[in-house]
This record gives structure tokens, sequence and C-alpha cells, in this order.
């Protein structure tokens, strides 16, 4: 498996906002390691895990969560693949992720709300309180701010979750079905800018400076980053807004519903919107929206 480096993303450059891996996961956890992708479809069918079940709600996702993306991938495996087995393949692989990412996203939020019902009702945080809640305040672009009604407000605008089905579009899109060179040699799924290290483009725009797209130490780490994007840089207010309003009307966050306010994650701008939506409804994401994580101990999965 490739060694890799894990580049902390830098604040404020080319839409990508400060990384911080500090998302709570599962406890219980287990590594499954695997010779090949025949070994992993078995292993997929052998446990009874079905794509359709987990958008039909009969069946929760399970938490494993794929290490490396193996360059044979890209390579040898994905070229040889019929389209859908490829497509069904990385689906597979990457449903997982996005799931697994929101469910630590769930759990901060769960905490935040815990510690800001504390603070309201007069009872002093613990240092480890305090300290867990001005990180996340840093991580999400609220640091220095003072702890009142309109910070919490704010916190909980951005510590919130992804759909499911826009964070799988994107990923399809951004990564060519995972078969892209930057996701191949940094496991950079969504294409996120960086200036200060990373892999550089073989034909880079000379007038966007010398930047390099972003790596990952892991896929997750990955996802990670493009949801905390989302989530904590100003380009996407407007999504986080209509995710706040989706919630006020106690109504589901949906990728159908906010993939419009993401005009401003490329330079395509509506051509890309257009395009994630087209990936959406081709590939039937948006009911994976309703799905559900498995309540059960991670699996964290190497290929070989």
């Amino acid at each position: 498996m490739k060694k890799r480096k894990l580049i902390k993303v830098l604040a404020g450059g080319a839409l990508v906002g400060a990384f911080m891996l500090g998302a709570a996961l599962p406890l219980r956890a287990e590594t499954i390691t695997m010779q090949n992708f025949d070994e992993f479809s078995s292993f997929f069918e052998g446990k009874g895990y079905s794509i359709a079940k987990w958008k039909e709600g009969t069946q929760p996702v399970p938490p494993y969560v794929i290490l490396d993306i193996p360059e044979e991938w890209r390579k040898k495996v994905a070229p040889e693949l019929p389209v859908a087995e490829k497509k069904r393949t990385f689906l597979r692989l990457s449903i997982p992720l996005a799931f697994v990412a929101n469910h630590a996203l769930r759990e901060d939020r769960k905490k935040l709300k815990a510690l800001e019902e504390d603070h309201a009702s007069g009872k002093a945080l613990s240092k480890a309180d305090e300290k867990w809640l001005l990180g996340q305040a840093d991580n999400y672009g609220l640091g220095g701010r003072d702890i009142d009604e309109s910070f919490w407000h704010e916190l909980k605008h951005r510590v919130d979750i992804v759909p499911p089905s826009l964070i799988v579009a994107q990923m399809v899109d951004e990564s060519g079905w995972g078969t892209s060179r930057f996701a191949a040699e940094g496991n950079a799924l969504f294409g996120q800018w960086s200036y200060k290290g990373g892999i550089k483009p073989k034909e880079q725009r000379k007038s966007k400076g010398n930047y390099s797209i972003e790596a990952f130490k892991t896929p997750l780490a990955s996802v990670q980053a493009y949801m905390l994007n989302l989530n904590s840089h100003d380009a996407y207010a407007d999504f986080r807004k209509a995710r706040a309003a989706l919630r006020a009307q106690e109504r589901a966050v949906t990728g159908p519903d906010l993939v419009g306010t993401l005009i401003r994650y490329s330079e395509r701008g509506e051509a890309y919107v257009k395009n994630i939506e087209a990936i959406m409804t081709h590939n039937d994401l948006p009911p994976l929206d309703q799905a559900k994580i498995a309540d059960e101990k991670i699996m964290y999965v190497t290929l070989k």
C-alpha cells in the first residue's frame, strides 16, 4: 500500500478551508485485508450487502472504510471492467465513506447541542469541553469570537451533515469514478487545491499561481476535508443557509435540494451543477439521503 504524508489543507486557499481530522468515530474497529477487487466483491456479496437495499431502507449502510485507493484500480482494474461493474464497484467503496463521515459530524453536532444547553443553563464547561469547543470554532472558521447566542447559532449551521447523494455525485465527477491520477496518487477525491504542497497538475494554469491538488492519507480524510470545505468557506454560505432553512422547516436535508447552491464549487458554474444533478439522477443516488448507517463496529479495509 502506498505511503503518503497527510498535508494540512490551506486556510483561505482556492475555496478550501482549514482541515483538522478531529471528528468522533466509533471506538470499536477491525481491519480487514483483501488481496484484490475480486476478494472485495466476494466480501460484499458474502455479507449480503446491497446498494439497492440501502436505498430502500431495508438494510443499513455498513460502516466499512477503504484505507487506500490502489493504483491498480486506475491502471488495470477499472479499464478492464464493463462500465456498469466499474460504477457498481466504486459505489460500493464510496457510499460507506459518506456515511461514516456524516456519522462523525452527527456525533459532533450532538455534543455541540449538549454544550449549548449547558452553557445556556449557566453550567460551567469543563476544561476538556471548552478546549473541544474552541477547537471546533477554529476548525470551522469561527475562532476568536465571543461565545454568545450568535456564536452557537452560526456554529450549529456549520457543524452539520452533507447529503450522501451529493457527496457521492461530486466524488464521481471530481475523481472520474476513482480513476483520476490525483485519486490514485493521493486519495484526492474532490480536487481540492493547496498552495502548500500536494500533487502538481500536469497542466498547471499559471494564472492561478503555484497550486497543487491536496493529497490525503486516506479516502475518508479526503471526504472529511471536502465536507469541512462546504461547512466553513465563505463561498458556500448559500449552501449552509439553504440547509439551515430545511432544518427550520423540519424537512430532510437532501442533495437535490442543495446542489444548486454549489455554483461556485467549480469554474464551470451552472454547467457543473447540472452535471452533478445528472449524476445523481442517472445513478439513482437521492434515495441514499434517507438511508441509515449500521450501529456496528467500523471495518477498515486494506486492498493490496
